[in-house]
């Protein structure tokens, strides 16, 4: 068993979608606290690798640059949800400069063209916002919380046509500034042609499977196209039975009130986190995949409380947990500090890197 040739985590240096918390996931950011969250992740976390993603071109410069400077390999991966094509490629374009940059000073680094682009891109399903085009895609609905949209039909052999356009096109916008590995981080359903890819890439939360057997024949497939397969992101929140719920785990959370408030039935629970991500990771190593990165480090826009039905942070699928000075002021100092998932991948990370420096 060769290993994991890359183990992460994935860190949000603050992506744009639309909330009444703010313009950006990352309403409060420093610079300092992010390059001590990096040198957390390189040296607390035992990772080798780090999936820096977000909006602002500035962060994702700053973030990369410094894990770069850790060592770390930088899987460099540039978001914009709900904004013109042309203006999506445009942000890939600047990004991929600057992963040339980074990788002719000697860095380690590869671009990921984007996430889950059949959602987040307009034009590709029908819908004007991500919630819109999750509910138009998914026949259940409730795509994500709150969503309240007329239903319309989508023609998902026509969807993925234009998925595939679109990415062909992101692709040679990356390669014309970027000399290095591209992938993407596609859901599992997504038509994706990885003959124009480096590695295989997926954002791997749809499914749960009681037994390995279940995954590892959900993932045989992509073993056709005869490339490296990288798990770009894969988690769960901090509950009991949070995984059973797939991608939809962290939906517990009632929005609509003065605060938002955890519904009933759901029960914090740090070691059912720790035991999905060991339980994956394991799995991930066993089918000889490429890399695995952990959705995700941090997530202040759900932080902890003591309270349960103000922790916030059950739902989230962070390994460390935001403890606000403030709790229901987004804009508020915090610390944070280590869950369970934190201690258990760092152990399984500092054993797997042992064993590749005695291979």
């Amino acid at each position: 068993m060769a290993g994991l040739v890359y183990r992460g985590v994935c860190y949000d240096t603050g992506t744009n979608f639309d909330t009444d918390r703010g313009p950006l996931s990352r309403v409060v950011w420093d610079e300092g606290r992010m390059r001590e969250d990096i040198r957390a992740i390189a040296e607390d976390l035992n990772c080798n690798a780090v999936t820096v993603y977000g909006t602002d071109l500035q962060r994702l410069a700053a973030t990369s640059t410094a894990a770069a400077g850790h060592g770390l390999h930088v899987w460099l991966q540039p978001r914009l949800v709900d904004h013109p094509q042309a203006e999506i490629l445009d942000h890939l374009a600047v990004m991929a400069v600057h992963a040339e940059g980074l990788r002719a000073d000697g860095a380690s680094v590869g671009l990921n063209i984007g996430c889950e682009h059949v959602f987040y891109t307009p034009h590709i399903v029908p819908g004007d916002t991500y919630c819109e085009r999750m509910t138009n895609l998914f026949e259940s609905g409730n795509a994500h919380p709150g969503a309240r949209v007329e239903r319309r039909f989508v023609d998902v052999c026509a969807a993925m046509g234009r998925l595939r356009e679109f990415l062909a096109r992101a692709v040679a916008v990356a390669r014309d500034g970027f000399g290095g590995g591209v992938t993407y981080g596609a859901a599992p359903f997504e038509d994706v042609d990885w003959s124009i890819f480096d590695l295989v890439g997926l954002s791997y939360y749809c499914s749960y499977h009681p037994t390995a057997e279940g995954y590892t024949a959900e993932l045989e497939r992509f073993r056709e196209w005869g490339k490296p397969i990288l798990i770009c992101e894969f988690g769960t929140s901090t509950y009991a039975g949070a995984a059973e719920r797939g991608g939809l785990a962290f939906d517990i959370v009632d929005r609509g009130g003065r605060q938002p408030i955890v519904e009933d039935g759901y029960v914090r629970d740090e070691q059912a986190q720790a035991d999905h991500h060991i339980r994956m990771l394991e799995l991930f190593e066993q089918l000889g995949l490429h890399g695995a990165s952990v959705y995700e480090f941090i997530d202040p826009t759900n932080p902890h409380s003591p309270d349960p039905r103000l922790d916030l942070d059950t739902a989230s699928m962070a390994i460390v947990k935001t403890i606000r000075d403030d709790h229901a002021d987004h804009r508020s100092p915090y610390r944070w500090e280590p869950k369970r998932s934190f201690h258990a991948i760092a152990a399984y990370y500092a054993e797997a890197r042992a064993r590749s420096q005695a291979a």
